[in-house]
């Protein structure tokens, strides 16, 4: 035991040395790299027992600036730290401005102001309330008064309303009219003697004599019908010519026979107008509701302005 210990104890001899050396080199570069090895001593793997790896060291490109592509200004040689200053500020003045409109919106665009929710504004005070007075309502029932006990309650007199007498208004004509199915004479209002006849085929006023022998009583005597166009209108058919009708053509009054269309229903359908408070009357187109029948030189036209004032009398 103790010769074994003194055996351990002494230095490795040279073919020792030399194992040791070759088994070293086939050992990794971890397990070597401290120097110790279990159950024997072995030296550094290199003198200064560091790396022999060269290290990995940043080197600038082959060409810098890079060169200059055609359309575009030429790299600056400090373009980096000129570009990251203006960067920098402009980055400033942008947080400013926004810090600055900020403050601003929140003073409501006056500089020398309070913000309002630091002012904190008080609403105004309400105004007294007023004093509502209900009067009583009044009822369809007696009212009574209150006696002493034992007396019979009295009611109080009220006034009555005195009855309201109406005279009888004076009686008035009643307004002339065209009735349909009735023959009539359409007279002129402001010339006696006159009446609207058929002439030529042409409408227009001639004086008619109170003989039965003038040949103008025929001509001036129509028969009353429901409108062509409007029932609510009237149509005036000749007499002494059934089925010829009077018309405007041309803003003429005609007399022309029925064709059965549109448009020969609607010339020849006037609407009768009450005037002079119901004293006479007067024709108007349904088809042009702004114009009158008018007379002019004797004839009968439609025009816009006047009317012809005509009363209806019954041919018997």
């Amino acid at each position: 035991m103790i010769e074994q210990a003194l055996d351990i104890r002494q230095p490795p001899g040279k073919d020792s040395f030399v194992q040791v050396q070759q088994e070293a080199k086939y050992m990794p570069e971890d397990d070597t790299r401290s120097g110790l090895r279990v159950g024997r001593w072995v030296p550094p793997y290199s003198p200064d027992g560091r790396s022999r790896k060269e290290p990995i060291r940043s080197t600038a490109p082959p060409s810098f600036p890079p060169p200059s592509i055609a359309g575009f200004p030429p790299w600056p040689r400090h373009a980096g730290g000129t570009r990251r200053r203006a960067a920098l500020a402009a980055v400033a003045v942008a947080t400013l401005g926004a810090a600055v409109v900020s403050f601003l919106a929140l003073r409501g665009g006056d500089p020398t102001a309070e913000p309002e929710f630091l002012t904190g504004t008080v609403p105004p005070v309400p105004p007294p309330a007023q004093t509502v007075i209900i009067e009583p309502t009044t009822s369809s029932s007696p009212a009574f008064s209150f006696s002493p006990i034992g007396s019979a309650p009295k009611s109080t007199p009220r006034h009555r309303a005195k009855p309201v007498t109406t005279s009888a208004s004076p009686s008035r004509r009643p307004a002339v009219t065209l009735r349909v199915g009735s023959t009539v004479a359409l007279t002129v209002a402001d010339r006696p003697g006159y009446r609207v006849r058929h002439r030529d085929f042409l409408g227009r006023i001639d004086p008619i004599g109170p003989g039965r022998d003038d040949p103008g009583r025929a001509d001036s005597s129509f028969t009353v019908r429901g409108g062509l166009a409007n029932s609510g209108c009237v149509s005036l058919e000749s007499v002494n010519f059934p089925g010829y009708f009077l018309r405007h053509q041309n803003f003429a009054i005609k007399l022309h026979r029925q064709d059965w269309s549109d448009l020969f229903a609607k010339d020849a359908t006037f609407c009768p107008v009450v005037i002079r408070s119901g004293a006479a009357l007067t024709l108007r187109s349904i088809n042009y509701s702004d114009l009158f029948v008018v007379e002019s030189g004797e004839r009968l036209f439609l025009r816009k302005d006047g009317a012809l004032a005509l009363v209806p009398r019954d041919v018997g």
